[in-house]
């Protein structure tokens, strides 16, 4: 249908252009080459309704055709401008696995146009529901629950919660995690969610606070709280800074979800998986109050043992980020000093020592800020092949960057989003992987707009606090060759 509505209207199109047409037609021609609701749904279930759908991340439903109706000027914008559907990577980004399915192609921005401007006829009105999203990755479905719902709660000031929470996944070997889906059941609360594996004593430990909770979780301001890997001045050169090994991650705007085919992250047997859920709480209040939440993950898992499948880990990319009050602002509030204090009071002394342990990782002084831009440098410390990458601000970032080997005749761009936008992140897997040597360097960069800023601001876990942090999915390689 979708197709032989683009043909006909082409079609059309080039009889006005060549004078076939003549005088606009009379109204029978003109109701013969103008797209009805029918034609434009596939197109709105495929790439829009994911979002655009009641309860979605989308300020409103296009399911309805009455509904998509009343916004059909805002999509005709919108599509044109390639602002919807979302692709936030610039065009100096590498080819990206997967773009395909997310953008407009030419024919359907032109088939869009033409039902918005001939009327946005209603046709059948039949509704639509979002396209099935179908995973070809490998292995058996888990789908993992916590065994309590948890009430989100803010305390120490702030407006935000971390709270960690114990999946099982019973695992009696080894196995390779190839898809994860997180479904936040309150998304409207769900800042971000982590999915750390906790193995041997992290294990023990992991079930020990889950226990001396009833199965709710714990609190986990800066990381899962585990003891074994609990940040360390020793943990700076290692790929995760000393946190466990990541297994997937989602954030607003996630939809990539199975890892590159051929790949997988590695869960060991007995290992459970711990869900680090940050639970932004500025909107809540006593007319709005947070609901119990019970978030869900849905896994596909292969065995380890006569697999092929080569084995991802998680390297992390952060910058400090120090910044300072609009020029036109002053008072207590914009100095470092208050920051700081408050951080601690909101977070406690571990997360609150964060921006120090960064300025030190990152070869960074005091002096450097505040800064509307900040950077850091992170060596390889052994030869790897880059599959995916990924960015985290939150909502003063403007722009961010990851760069291998800068300034260099090797230098390439991993991933730019020159317009950033917290609502709408995801993880990039690359469609031809990168390799990166002993020694190379991958940098991140990112830029803040300051103007409304009141109070000086550092790298913090809450939503109005900030970061800077590049993530790189990549695998250890046994050769040098590129």
């Amino acid at each position: 249908m979708r197709r032989a509505a683009i043909a006909v209207l082409a079609a059309a199109a080039l009889a006005v252009a060549g004078g076939m047409v003549h005088g606009g037609g009379g109204p029978g021609a003109s109701a013969a080459v103008t797209p009805t609701w029918d034609d434009v749904a596939p197109v709105f279930a495929a790439k829009c309704a994911g979002c655009h759908q009641q309860g979605g991340v989308a300020p409103f439903s296009i399911t309805n055709v009455l509904t998509a109706k009343a916004y059909s000027k805002p999509i005709l914008a919108m599509t044109q401008a390639g602002a919807m559907p979302p692709w936030m990577p610039g065009r100096d980004s590498p080819p990206i696995l997967g773009s395909s399915r997310r953008l407009l192609t030419a024919d359907e921005k032109f088939l869009i146009a033409s039902w918005v401007r001939g009327g946005a006829k209603v046709g059948s009105g039949r509704r639509i529901t979002p396209a099935a999203v179908t995973s070809p990755a490998p292995g058996a479905a888990v789908t993992l629950r916590p065994k309590q719902a948890y009430t989100p709660r803010a305390a120490g000031g702030s407006t935000d919660d971390y709270h960690c929470m114990l999946l099982d996944p019973k695992l009696t070997q080894d196995m390779y995690v190839t898809s994860a889906v997180v479904r936040p059941q309150r998304s409207t609360l769900v800042h971000h969610a982590i999915l750390f594996e906790a193995a041997g004593a992290n294990a023990t430990e992991a079930r020990r606070l889950d226990a001396a909770s009833g199965g709710k979780g714990w609190t986990c301001f800066g990381g899962p709280e585990l003891t074994e890997t609990r940040g360390a001045a020793g943990n700076g050169p290692s790929d995760r800074l000393g946190s466990p090994p990541w297994i997937s991650a989602w954030v607003p705007g996630h939809a990539t979800n199975d890892l590159p085919v051929g790949t997988g992250v590695l869960v060991h047997k007995g290992a459970v998986i711990v869900m680090q859920i940050h639970y932004n709480l500025l909107h809540a209040g006593h007319a709005h109050p947070a609901k119990p939440d019970r978030s869900s993950v849905s896994l596909k898992l292969v065995p380890a043992a006569g697999s092929s499948l080569t084995p991802l880990e998680t390297f992390l990319a952060p910058a400090p980020v120090e910044l300072g009050c609009a020029k036109a602002a002053s008072g207590a509030a914009c100095s470092r000093d208050a920051a700081f204090r408050a951080e601690i009071k909101k977070y406690g002394q571990d997360a609150a020592l964060i921006p120090v342990g960064l300025l030190f990782l990152c070869n960074k002084k005091e002096t450097d800020y505040p800064s509307t831009t900040t950077s850091c440098d992170r060596t390889f410390n052994r030869n790897v092949r880059i599959f995916g990458v990924a960015g985290h601000m939150h909502l003063r970032g403007v722009d961010i960057k990851l760069e291998l080997n800068p300034g260099t005749p090797k230098a390439q761009t991993l991933l730019h989003i020159p317009h950033w936008d917290f609502h709408w992140q995801d993880a990039y897997y690359l469609e031809h992987p990168v390799d990166a040597n002993t020694g190379d360097v991958v940098r991140v960069t990112c830029r803040y707009d300051t103007s409304q800023l009141k109070r000086y601001v550092l790298w913090g876990e809450g939503t109005t606090d900030e970061m800077c942090l590049g993530l790189l999915q990549i695998a250890t390689r046994t050769n040098a060759r590129r």
